[in-house]
């Protein structure tokens, strides 16, 4: 899922209640793959064709039911997967596209999506002001907006409590001798030189349009990298696998998305907790945007609405185990689901790095390869 809100008192300082909770129930849905646009279902049903992450599937019943609409869901593993097929020119096959936060501008860019009429998507004037801020700044271009913020989570450091105990609220854990040989990063040069790159200080590169390290920085972000690299177990590539190496015990305490812990502890593993680390924390966030070539644009905005519903947004923050962007979904969830994955404090979105564009990310990977081979 596309990579990784925050509850209860206990969450001020990054450190979660694990309680039991409902575990998320929703109905099988199978995705099918793209068909034309313009097409019509049975009986002259319309028909739109979603390009999205697996759990959208399931709430398709339940959409179709409401808009008296087809939906033809293409399961996407990869939001640079999605811009790419949409700049090959496959954007004339899907009417909605639903990719991280970072490739909506880029959409925007290469001329590929159409701006969102508030009128028809009636629920973004409910979601949390962060993110109708977020919105504006990123999704927008000549005063429109061109995607809607769907739903969230964010990355921090967890760990194994059976074997490390109070740990600093900081990424310097992740460089701990203490904690030689069990230390896992991704392997992904955006999300560990991120890390090394706010340990650093260098929180000012985050606040533009686009982050922005200067060559100094860079070379202190790659050294600082090269440097951990004997406490490590190895880099991780996806989700699954840290879940995997963490219950294994064959790591110990890594950086990760906080909803892969909610994951663990749904599924009962409460030894192993999470935080916040104090320097910032990178936060993703799923951007939904209409294709400029649908030839059903406002039906496919009416279900991009659906899917920041109170009803359908909670259950879709039960299945992939983040919240909604829209507060509404908490009442639609238990109080052991808001404290998990629904009730979210305003004030601590402010803290929140999004995801954004790199300047000179060439840059980036080319020290990225440099650390991977030191």
């Amino acid at each position: 899922m596309s990579g990784n809100g925050k509850s209860g008192s206990n969450e001020e300082s990054g450190r979660p209640n694990r309680r039991t909770f409902l575990k998320a129930t929703g109905a099988a849905g199978l995705a099918a793959s793209a068909g034309c646009l313009g097409g019509g279902g049975g009986g002259g049903t319309p028909t739109i064709n979603v390009y999205t992450w697996e759990e959208y599937a399931d709430f398709k019943d339940e959409i179709e039911s409401r808009l008296d609409v087809e939906l033809k869901i293409t399961k996407g593993t990869s939001s640079a997967k999605m811009f790419s097929a949409f700049n090959s020119g496959q954007d004339e096959q899907y009417d909605i596209v639903v990719p991280n936060n970072n490739y909506i501008p880029k959409l925007v860019q290469a001329d590929l999506v159409a701006p969102m009429p508030e009128d028809v998507v009636s629920n973004f004037g409910d979601i949390y002001g962060k993110f109708d801020e977020f919105a504006n700044s990123q999704f927008s271009k000549d005063g429109d907006i061109y995607g809607v913020p769907i739903r969230f989570g964010w990355y921090g450091v967890s760990y194994d409590t059976r074997e490390i105990s109070d740990p600093e609220t900081s990424y310097s854990e992740l460089w701990n001798e203490k904690n030689k040989g069990g230390v896992v990063m991704y392997d992904n040069h955006f999300k560990s030189m991120s890390a090394a790159a706010l340990l650093l200080g260098y929180t000012d590169a985050f606040e533009g349009s686009k982050v922005s390290l200067s060559e100094d920085q860079i070379e202190k972000v790659k050294q600082k990298l090269i440097e951990q690299k004997s406490l490590l177990q190895g880099y991780i590539a996806a989700d699954p696998t840290y879940i995997k190496s963490l219950r294994q015990g064959n790591h110990t305490i890594g950086l990760s998305g906080r909803n892969e812990i909610v994951e663990m502890w749904d599924n009962g593993d409460d030894w192993v907790d999470y935080y916040v680390p104090d320097e910032g924390s990178l936060a993703w966030f799923e951007g939904a945007a209409v294709s400029k070539k649908s030839d059903n644009k406002e039906l496919a905005w009416k279900v991009i609405n659906e899917y920041i519903s109170p009803e359908i947004g909670a259950d879709l923050a039960k299945v992939g185990y983040s919240p909604s962007c829209n507060p509404n979904t908490q009442e639609h969830l238990s109080d052991a689901e808001n404290e998990l994955y629904g009730s979210v404090d305003p004030e601590r979105l402010d803290g929140f790095i999004p995801f954004k564009a790199v300047e000179n990310e060439d840059a980036w990977v080319s020290a990225w390869e440099e650390v991977k081979t030191a």
